[in-house]
């Protein structure tokens, strides 16, 4: 069966829709609620607490226990400052591969279960098919939180798959994440008397330097066969402070990111920052009371566990033709649906490579293969 027509017309209409994470996106969420009406099937918000965006979970099929879960995000990273060769909100055809912002990540997929919906909806269903599409991936996974639990407490699907891009290969492992920012405020003084202040840069270099330590020391600690590398990381990729050459610096921050193997804890981590963010604040505020260091985490991203189910991993491999599934280092949502309660595995068409690029663009190839892995998944729900 041929869906080329079909994935193509979808994928153009969701890249018309310059869903950048600092934009709303309930004109898609719109259209797609429009599209899954014609088809009978049954549409939630979960909008974000300003109301201008939205997680969108369509259903086809019967409300009943179990089922499949089908998901993927509606934003997209920025173009600007990149050398896009076209409208990068205008899908074009070239050779074999379809081009614009989102196509790999991840309109992609979504324009292949928008395809797939009109044959879910003739399905004689014996258990619902979601799709959940969330918002807020690219900025930390920060939307989908709240529609992952409503369905692991309500729903309780039998299996999630999350389409990020993996080649149609099966990804049953990933890394985890967790960022911030750590703030340090110190007390400004001339240089020429640092006893008099507190160095907000000096006393975020202790720090930095324990975050160095911590990194090596994540070498020796837990492994998983199959990531690059197989070890929890942790980097300082920003750091910003001071005024003057000749004054000392009265605020620093800096960004950190630690990606986590499954075993791993952020907790473990997080606490050998604030222990040495305690060590050196009594020394700060006997100087300047005012003095002081602060951490935001801005994002947790779970890592994913292989689901321990060896007959559902048989499955899908035999239906995606593959012999052995893989891990991969980057995170995705779907240590969130399987921290919500359900297994939960990564399934995509295109390449990660292809992420986040000018012309980003998927191979034709792969959307046909997915949108027919899609019908064959659901046509087992329908048995």
């Amino acid at each position: 069966m041929s869906f080329d027509a079909d994935f193509t017309r979808h994928l153009g209409e969701l890249i018309a829709f310059p869903t950048v994470s600092d934009v709303s996106n309930l004109e898609l969420v719109a259209h797609i609620e429009a599209l899954a009406g014609t088809h009978g099937a049954s549409c939630r918000r979960f909008l974000d607490p300003d109301g201008a965006k939205a997680n969108l979970l369509v259903t086809i099929g019967p409300e009943a226990p179990g089922g499949l879960v089908l998901s993927g995000h509606t934003d997209v990273v920025p173009v600007t400052g990149q050398s896009w060769t076209g409208d990068p909100w205008t899908l074009r055809s070239i050779d074999d591969r379809l081009v614009g912002r989102g196509a790999t990540d991840m309109k992609g997929f979504l324009a292949c279960c928008l395809a797939a919906l009109p044959h879910f909806a003739r399905m004689n269903l014996t258990r619902p098919i979601h799709l959940a599409f969330s918002y807020d991936e690219e900025v930390g996974c920060t939307g989908v939180g709240p529609m992952a639990e409503w369905l692991g407490a309500n729903a309780t699907p039998s299996l999630a798959v999350i389409g990020e891009a993996t080649q149609m290969d099966l990804v049953t492992a990933h890394k985890g994440g967790t960022i911030g920012w750590t703030y340090v405020t110190g007390k400004p003084a001339h240089s020429s008397q640092p006893d008099s202040g507190v160095n907000a840069v000096m006393i975020a270099a202790e720090i930095v330097h324990e975050i160095n330590q911590i990194s090596r020391e994540m070498r020796s600690g837990p492994t998983v066969e199959g990531i690059d590398p197989p070890f929890s990381t942790i980097q300082v990729n920003q750091i910003e402070g001071g005024s003057h050459g000749n004054i000392l610096a009265e605020h620093c921050k800096f960004f950190w990111e630690m990606r986590l193997v499954p075993g791993d804890s952020a907790e473990r981590v997080l606490g050998r920052m604030k222990a040495r963010a305690d060590a050196l604040e009594p020394e700060m505020k006997a100087v300047s009371p005012g003095a002081g260091i602060r951490t935001d985490i801005l994002a947790r991203i779970p890592p994913l566990a292989p689901t321990g189910d060896a007959a559902l991993e048989a499955k899908l491999l035999s239906l995606l033709g593959r012999k052995a599934a893989r891990a991969v280092p980057y995170g995705t949502e779907a240590g969130i649906f399987a921290a919500a309660g359900m297994p939960a595995v990564v399934i995509g068409p295109g390449s990660i490579a292809d992420a986040h690029q000018p012309d980003e663009s998927i191979a034709i190839e792969q959307m046909a293969a997915c949108t027919d892995f899609l019908l064959r998944l659901a046509a087992q729900e329908a048995a």
